[in-house]
């Protein structure tokens, strides 16, 4: 038995407690105090040290978070609004987006993507990301910015239901697709987007235009595209070489002619 050793640990309770409260007058009062005269007094000081701050003159205001990705997020309420659109009425819509999109969901430049076949919730998420801001494109922000709730889930329903461009891949699915890359923790990505580039719930990839897949991974890769929730895409891009990102766009970008 130790006979000290109830007294030794009041002791060690008593020395921590005395040591945390050392350590609160250090720093949020003696250390602010120095502050104290050059930047607006005690309290504000002290407000600073616990991390929130004010302009002088005005109220204490909270440091704000940082940017999310998206105002997006997949509640019931959003998932409702996301499928409740009507075609037709996105069809009368959709004569402002053929000049790039054309007429049928596919353009013919491959600096646009094409849209027929792309699920609804999906366009639907892209469309306010670009009128939220959280997506950047000077052109994509001043349409989306004038279209309302309704209007994009009329769209959405549209694109939709135009037929998809089928892919002319002959070659099997690169390793990337298929199982990823374990040792370098890069998931594959059939796991989110199907083993041929088109799944439920996930952008479609199948017949994508070849330069505006590539273009996107850049941008993920570069972090100046932004609005993917739990930055998965931006992990996966910086994870990738360069030549990978071009085998990835080339081979689901493999597309025939537009109709």
């Amino acid at each position: 038995m130790n006979p000290f050793g109830d007294r030794l640990g009041a002791w060690g309770w008593s020395v921590a407690g005395l040591l945390v409260a050392a350590a609160f007058v250090i720093g949020f009062l003696w250390l602010p105090s120095l502050q104290a005269g050059a930047q607006g007094g005690l309290w504000d000081a002290i407000c600073r040290a616990a991390g929130v701050y004010r302009q002088a003159g005005q109220a204490l205001k909270i440091t704000p978070p940082a940017q999310v990705p998206s105002t997006i997020s997949w509640d019931v309420e959003n998932i409702r609004k996301a499928v409740s659109g009507d075609a037709q009425r996105g069809a009368s819509l959709a004569a402002a987006c053929a000049g790039c999109h054309g007429a049928k969901g596919i353009g013919a430049s491959d600096a646009f993507p094409s849209l027929a076949g792309f699920a609804a919730d999906a366009t639907y998420k892209q469309l306010d990301d670009f009128r939220s801001g959280k997506r950047t494109n000077p052109i994509m922000q001043g349409m989306a910015a004038a279209l309302s709730d309704q209007q994009i889930a009329d769209l959405a329903a549209y694109f939709a239901a135009l037929p998809p461009v089928q892919s002319r891949a002959n070659a099997p699915a690169p390793a990337l697709i298929r199982t990823g890359s374990p040792l370098r923790s890069i998931a594959p990505c059939a796991a989110c987007h199907g083993p041929i580039g088109r799944k439920q719930g996930a952008p479609r990839l199948e017949g994508q235009k070849r330069s505006y897949l590539k273009a996107q991974l850049d941008a993920f890769d570069a972090g100046t595209r932004h609005n993917d929730i739990n930055q998965q895409m931006r992990e996966v891009a910086r994870a990738l070489t360069a030549p990978e990102r071009n085998a990835l766009a080339a081979w689901y970008g493999e597309v025939p002619p537009p109709r």
